[in-house]
């Protein structure tokens, strides 16, 4: 936009490649496109990873149609700052443009007022489980959810990239089925607990509101993306580092 003040052109908007602003009662003159670098620095690129890692998680939550999280602004906010603290973990441009996730525990999985159960995986009489602290007369009020997660490797078709992938079920737990510990608490049976790829959540549900629940696993396929070398094959396909 132009206009004639006092006998002089004033600027404001854009003309050709060049932007014009008022600032202050002056007028400056920028560049309409500014090309940031892409190369970043170590911090600054942890801090993308675990963004993109972040979303690429809340997005097999909600494919699963698997989202309980309440307070903040939305559960997708609130998803994303109880997990702010993730480990860090490094992924190229190309796995992460192809959403690849990882299974990290203590994932927080779920979040609300409920208090949260404990649990852990072990064994009862030789049998793998999920071993709880809460007591069968309390898993009969509300429901019960089994997240169990699988991770696996995508192929990527054109370069043969490893996509590390994951895949979320969730199923309704029946305690009238389920063993109880010597301590009378809840704890589940099944092969699938002894699993290497896989990880597990038990989600209480009642009246609408959820607990607070966090991912357990024997999976350690995810180091394999916190070391230097995932680090700088993350970095160079941002073009590298920056000093």
């Amino acid at each position: 936009m132009a206009q004639l003040t006092n006998n002089i052109l004033e600027l404001e908007g854009q003309l050709g490649e060049m932007t014009f602003f008022r600032k202050n009662g002056k007028i400056f003159l920028r560049p309409k496109h500014i090309h940031q670098p892409r190369r970043l620095s170590r911090s600054q690129l942890a801090q993308r990873e675990q963004l993109a890692h972040n979303n690429a998680l809340w997005r097999v939550l909600k494919k699963a149609k698997a989202i309980h999280f309440e307070g903040g602004a939305g559960p997708y906010y609130r998803f994303m700052s109880v997990n702010k603290l993730s480990p860090s973990i490094y992924l190229t441009k190309q796995q992460i443009s192809n959403n690849s996730a990882l299974l990290l525990p203590d994932t927080v999985i779920s979040d609300g007022p409920l208090p949260s159960i404990c649990y852990h995986l072990g064994e009862i009489s030789g049998q793998p489980a999920l071993l709880t602290e809460l007591p069968i007369k309390e898993a009969r009020k509300g429901q019960l959810l089994l997240y169990t997660l699988r991770q696996y490797e995508s192929k990527y078709q054109i370069e043969e990239v490893n996509i590390p992938k994951l895949e979320l079920e969730v199923e309704e737990v029946d305690p009238s089925e389920a063993v109880a510990t010597a301590d009378g608490c809840l704890a589940l049976m099944d092969e699938r607990f002894a699993d290497p790829m896989k990880g597990f959540a038990l989600v209480r549900m009642v009246d609408g509101h959820t607990s607070k629940q966090r991912i357990v696993t024997r999976c350690t396929y995810y180091q394999r993306f916190t070391t230097e070398e995932a680090l700088q094959a993350a970095a160079k396909s941002y073009r590298g580092l920056t000093k």
